[in-house]
């Protein structure tokens, strides 16, 4: 039987998730939108895939936050 992971441990897993989730979110819209014109084709639709993908981890990065949080005690987290 495994041992739960520790909370603060899973709470950077979080936190380092949305920050790389954003960091993805503005490289996508970089290449998809202002700067199309550097890129190639298949970069830009890349740059379009990438968007809601990074999105979704965001979301999954939060919500794994607010886990952390929940398990350390923090109900007050938002």
């Amino acid at each position: 039987m495994r041992m739960p992971a520790n909370p603060r441990q899973v709470l950077t897993t979080g936190q380092v998730m949305m920050a790389l989730a954003i960091l993805g979110m503005i490289v996508s819209t970089l290449i998809a939108y202002p700067l199309a014109e550097r890129f190639s084709l298949g970069a830009q639709i890349a740059g379009h895939l990438a968007l809601p993908v990074s999105a979704a981890f965001l979301k999954l990065g939060y919500v794994v936050r607010l886990a952390a949080h929940h398990a350390l005690g923090n109900l007050q987290a938002g």
